[in-house]
């Protein structure tokens, strides 16, 4: 019977109402079909190519919370539905609730894939797996979420003022948030865990966030951030990318709606994940190729736009796994967690700097563009900018200090250079970072309006050089940045104690940049006799 159903199904909805020819007892017949299967059925997916793949249906990405079909009128069940495979069923022999089960699983599809499947004896096994989204609420002290709460707890135990019910998402997210959020602490020291599922060390949990600023966090934790002010993606508007395949006009970008374009990954994961595919593809000839140089199409903003709806992009699989990455967070997960950990993509010290880089960002657009007094989040004003780069120095700190194993080279390398990099950047910020149009600059202490002033020029506190100092010879190399840096020191001024150990420094790294320049020529002269007679051998 499925077949015979289908078949009229499928070309009625290539039909349109408004271009309908006089109605035949044929067509009126079709009609009743496509009405009953229309409303049990969610839209077909905008790939027109996926339709007639039995198993497209897998990866369904529909959800519960954006369906917007109205569910009020149950008992009408209807007595054709359409499944995802784009089957037809009849269900008016089935009971109501039955029939509700049915028609609500074909509109909501889990979200399942089949793993593999085994014969055992006389019954079959077959296993899959099921991705279910929850959603975590963490709320100021004033709002209906004063206290974190899981989209899994039913409305009782998400009631009431006793803090709703621990479970294992909200003690995962917090570990997460924490991990990202806190500066200066001692791994090994331990954390002292609350009954709401987060350290007490944090305080509340939404004043750490909106401290720490949600764009930041969404960084660390390879996620999306998204605010009602700001607009995902909106730095990477592009040209067509012309991949030159069919495009229906569900597919064109004229009929792309504000909805899709909030959904744009920002401009931080876009680069993670073009580095991700410049990490693999890249020629080995060409290893020392600058990221940007690999594929720079892809970061165009019809490639981005595209990744959900059109990921598979013809005769080009760079461009459709990097799709696919930008569609599928699972996928994402997976493909970062297989990379090397020496990829630059999965430095923690470059991702650190990029983290400053960020803080600086926002403390020039903070001085030019000002911000939002309606924002739960604060300024990103000096004091803090300052935080996030004394934290980062503090981390890589730890990581240099607390290790289970020595450093290897490329490490040193990358953490000399992540702490040079930071401090030439604030050593080129001397200068007054106020909100525009703020008459009373001279009201602001000079500590809070000036980057340089705050952390190097006003006191000594061995801002990076105390780090630095125990990398020597892997920041031999940056000898002559330091040399730079040494140079704007004199005339921006600083404490004539910094300066000292400043000269000590970089006159340590020019011993230790020679030492080393010896020694490697050294070695290759001695090796030379040998690779000699291995010749005449």
């Amino acid at each position: 019977m499925s077949s015979r159903l289908a078949a009229p199904v499928k070309k009625f909805r290539e039909l349109s109402l408004e271009t309908m020819a006089p109605t035949t007892r044929s067509q009126a017949h079709r009609r009743s079909l496509q009405a009953a299967a229309a409303a049990s059925s969610e839209p077909e997916d905008s790939n027109s190519e996926s339709g007639s793949d039995p198993g497209s249906h897998q990866y369904s990405s529909s959800s519960g919370e954006e369906d917007d079909g109205d569910d009020s009128n149950d008992d009408e069940v209807p007595d054709v539905v359409t499944s995802p495979s784009k089957l037809s069923y009849r269900v008016d022999g089935l009971p109501l609730e039955a029939r509700k089960l049915v028609r609500n699983t074909f509109k909501r599809p889990p979200k399942m894939s089949l793993r593999k499947g085994t014969l055992h004896g006389d019954f079959y096994a077959f296993e899959m797996t099921e991705l279910v989204h929850r959603s975590i609420r963490i709320g100021s002290p004033n709002s209906v979420f004063s206290w974190p709460q899981c989209s899994c707890a039913g409305p009782n135990e998400r009631s009431g003022g006793g803090g709703g019910r621990l479970c294992e998402h909200m003690i995962w997210l917090h570990d997460q948030l924490v991990n990202q959020t806190l500066y200066d602490h001692d791994p090994s020291s331990p954390l002292t865990m609350t009954p709401r599922g987060y350290p007490g060390e944090i305080g509340d949990p939404f004043r750490n966030i909106s401290a720490f600023h949600l764009d930041v966090l969404a960084d660390g934790l390879h996620c999306n951030a998204f605010s009602p002010n700001s607009r995902a993606g909106e730095d990477f508007e592009g040209p067509d990318d012309g991949d030159g395949s069919e495009t229906s006009s569900e597919d064109s970008d004229d009929g792309e709606s504000v909805e899709d374009l909030d959904e744009l990954p920002n401009r931080r994961h876009i680069q993670e994940i073009h580095e991700m595919l410049s990490a693999v593809c890249s020629p080995s000839s060409s290893a020392s190729l600058p990221t940007e140089d690999f594929r720079p199409d892809l970061l165009s903003g019809a490639s981005v736009s595209r990744s959900k709806k059109r990921p598979v992009k013809r005769r080009d699989l760079e461009a459709t796994v990097f799709r696919m990455l930008l569609a599928n967070t699972e996928f994402f997960h997976y493909f970062l967690s297989k990379l090397r950990t020496t990829d630059p993509v999965r430095d923690p010290f470059r991702k650190l700097t990029l983290r400053v880089d960020h803080a600086l960002r926002q403390l020039d657009a903070f001085a030019s563009e000002g911000f939002s007094p309606s924002s739960a989040e604060g300024p990103c004003d000096v004091a803090w900018a300052a935080r996030h780069i004394t934290g980062v120095v503090s981390l890589i700190r730890a990581a240099i200090y607390n290790r289970d194993r020595p450093m290897r080279r490329a490490e040193r390398s990358s953490a000399a250079r992540a702490l040079v990099h930071i401090l030439a950047a604030v050593v080129d910020r001397n200068r007054d970072f106020v909100l525009p149009g703020f008459a009373a600059v001279a009201s602001v202490p000079r500590r809070d309006r000036n980057l340089y002033l705050r952390l190097v020029g006003d006191r000594d506190e061995d801002f990076v050089i105390g780090v630095l100092a125990q990398l020597p010879d892997a920041a031999a190399p940056f000898v002559h940045s330091l040399e730079e840096v040494q140079d704007q020191l004199g005339v921006n001024g600083a404490p004539a104690s910094y300066v000292e150990k400043f000269r000590s420094l970089v006159a340590r790294l020019r011993r230790a940049g020679v030492l080393t320049t010896t020694s490697v020529g050294s070695k290759r002269q001695s090796e030379e006799p040998d690779r000699g007679s291995k010749r005449v051998k």
